[in-house]
């Protein structure tokens, strides 16, 4: 790999590493984008690309060829890491490719500025250029990896977010639904009203269609179907939101509500709820005399 007399591509850059990461440094602000606006702190910074840099140094040093990079390699987990927290961060994919492409380029300006009586020099710099594109591959395949992990787990939170069961009074709960119902959500749905039905014993539940912009036959049997898994439960369901419009595209299409209690408004519907609970809300004293004043 090296003379007799030559250091290691390794040992060489050792020497070099402080005018490397100076180097490296300087060339990050001008990539544009979060790098300049600082996104990472400088010293998490300082820290990923130190530790990046002394991965590479001991890849180079490796045998006679180029190691393969493979996914438990010490310099592949160091780029996985590094695309992962930047897809984390919201670093675009070429922000991430930049960052380690201004590592190359900082290991072969300061290599090609070395000394001429630098011995291996040359040769080194010849290692780490074909070593950084096998790098430039293993970068690029974890950030997409990474990215469609954090796009698939911000997609769960906000399936999560968009099902929320509201504890209406003691026993008795209310699932407003809101945008489109497809076969996911829908499975969603009966699992999140399932488990809050089952924790809180409500007696009634309340599940509220007003958000939800077309009412056909496939969100309708998505519906029905978490009724009765409702009150398999022992919870008594109505069904609210159920406009003029609604009711008439629902009767053309066939589709049979005569099983489920239904209501117009969240309103009337909850009334409902209170008269199958024995509740009734009645004004209070303060009310009372307020309607006295006036």
């Amino acid at each position: 790999m090296s003379g007799r007399n030559e250091p290691t591509p390794g040992t060489l850059l050792q020497d070099l590493q402080p005018a490397i990461l100076a180097d490296w440094h300087a060339r990050l602000p001008a990539l544009g984008g979060n790098h300049a606006r600082g996104l990472t702190p400088r010293t998490e910074l300082d820290a990923e690309m130190r530790e990046l840099l002394a991965a590479v140094l001991a890849a180079l040093d490796e045998g006679d060829g180029l190691p393969e990079l493979a996914p438990q390699h010490p310099l592949a987990r160091t780029l996985c890491a590094a695309s992962s927290l930047r897809a984390t961060r919201g670093f675009t994919a070429d922000e991430t490719l930049g960052y380690l492409q201004a590592c190359k380029q900082s290991l072969l300006s300061v290599l090609h500025g070395a000394p001429a009586d630098r011995p291996g020099a040359a040769a080194a710099a010849a290692r780490a250029d074909a070593l950084m594109d096998r790098c430039v591959a293993v970068l690029v395949g974890s950030f997409v990896a990474a990215r469609e992990d954090v796009i698939r787990r911000q997609g769960e939170s906000l399936r999560e977010a968009a099902t929320p069961v509201i504890t209406l009074w003691d026993s008795m709960l209310l699932l407003p639904l809101v945008g489109i119902v497809d076969s996911v959500r829908a499975q969603l749905i009966a699992e999140t009203l399932l488990e809050a039905i089952s924790r809180s014993e409500a007696e009634v539940t309340l599940i509220d269609v007003t958000g939800v912009p077309v009412m056909d036959t496939s969100v309708a049997r998505h519906i029905l179907k978490t009724v009765a898994a409702a009150e398999m439960l022992g919870t008594r369901v109505i069904l609210t939101g159920i406009g003029p419009g609604t009711a008439q595209t629902m009767v053309k299409l066939g589709i049979d509500m005569s099983g489920v209690p239904t209501r117009a408004s969240l309103k009337s519907g909850l009334a409902l709820a209170l008269a199958m609970t024995q509740r009734a809300i009645v004004p209070g004293a303060g009310a009372a005399t307020a309607r006295g004043e006036a």
